[in-house]
C-alpha cells in the first residue's frame, strides 16, 4: 500500500479506540500500521509480518511505538498450514486482549492476496478463540464479490455460504491499482465483514460453533461438482424432504439458511 490519505481512510472506518485490538496481517513497510496507531491515542495494534526484511525495517519505523507497548509485531507467517491462523498469533491476541481489557478484536489490513481467503474464512469459523468481531480487510475484487455472492450468482459457492451466515458482509470501497506498489495486475476492494455472534441453539438461520467445521467440510462438498444434484452428490443419495429444496435441487440455486437444513438433516 502507497497511498497515505487511503490508509487513513481504513483506519477511520475501524474505529480503533481504547476497547478495540486491530489485527494487521502483512503489514509491509507500515503505512496502515502507521495510520491505525495515528486514528486514536490509545489505538493498539498487533501485526504479523513473515518477510524477514519487513520485519526489521518496522521494528526499526515503529521502535519507540513497540517500545511502549502500541505495537506488537511477531515475525512469522500469519497461517499455520491452510487451515488456522498463526498460534503465536491467537496466543498474543488473546493475552493483549485480556491483560488490556480490550473487548473489540478485529483485523485491518490489506491481506496479501495468498493469505485472503484462509485468513478470513479461519476468523469466521473462529476454531482457534480469536473472537474476531469484525474485519475491514482491502483483497482482490474479485474475491471480494465471490465471499458476498448470492444464490445464482455465478460467483456463488462454499465460502459465499459459509460467511453469509456468519456476518454481515459488504463491499465499502473499490480500489484502483494506483494506491499500491508495484501496481498489481488486478482490481482490489476493501470488504467489512461484522461477525455475528454463535448461535446457542439450532436456530434455522444461524451456525453453532460446534457444526460450523463440518459445515464447511458438507459445503465444499456440495459444491465441488456444481451442475450435481444434492442427490447425485450426497451419501445416502435420498436427501430427506425439506420444505423449499426441490428433489433435483443444486447447491448453486439454494440459500445458506437451506443448505445449512440440509447439512443438519443429513445429520440426523
Amino acid at each position: 500500500m502507497a497511498d497515505s490519505n487511503f490508509a487513513a481512510a481504513i483506519a477511520r472506518d475501524a474505529k480503533l479506540d481504547e476497547h478495540t485490538l486491530a489485527i494487521e496481517a502483512g503489514p509491509g513497510t507500515g503505512l496502515l500500521t502507521r495510520a491505525m496507531l495515528e486514528s486514536h491515542p490509545c489505538a493498539r495494534v498487533l501485526a504479523i509480518e513473515i518477510d524477514r526484511g519487513l520485519a526489521e525495517l518496522l521494528r526499526d519505523t515503529f521502535s519507540s511505538e513497540i517500545a511502549s507497548q502500541r505495537l506488537t509485531l511477531i515475525e512469522g507467517d500469519a497461517l499455520d498450514g491452510k487451515h488456522r491462523i498463526s498460534q503465536a498469533l491467537c496466543d498474543a491476541a488473546k493475552q493483549i486482549a485480556a491483560n488490556e481489557k480490550r473487548s473489540r478484536v478485529i483485523v485491518c489490513a490489506n491481506l496479501p492476496y495468498n493469505i485472503a481467503t484462509p485468513f478470513l474464512a479461519n476468523a469466521a469459523l473462529d476454531e482457534q478463540g480469536l473472537s474476531v468481531t469484525f474485519a475491514l480487510a482491502t483483497i482482490q475484487l474479485e474475491l471480494a464479490q465471490r465471499m458476498l455472492a448470492r444464490p445464482g450468482d455465478a460467483a456463488y459457492g462454499a465460502l459465499s455460504a459459509l460467511l453469509a451466515l456468519r456476518a454481515n458482509g459488504r463491499i465499502a470501497r473499490r480500489v484502483g491499482a494506483e494506491i499500491f506498489w508495484p501496481r498489481p495486475k488486478v482490481d482490489s476492494a476493501v470488504i467489512e465483514l461484522a461477525f455475528k455472534p454463535w448461535a446457542q441453539h439450532p436456530i434455522a438461520d444461524s451456525l453453532q460453533r460446534d457444526e460450523a467445521a463440518g459445515f464447511q467440510e458438507f459445503l465444499k462438498h456440495v459444491f465441488s461438482q456444481r451442475r450435481k444434484t444434492l442427490r447425485a452428490l450426497l451419501k445416502p443419495a435420498s436427501v430427506p424432504e425439506i420444505a423449499g429444496v426441490a428433489p433435483n435441487a443444486r447447491a448453486e440455486a439454494l440459500s445458506p439458511e437451506l443448505l445449512l437444513a440440509v447439512f443438519r438433516a443429513m445429520k440426523r
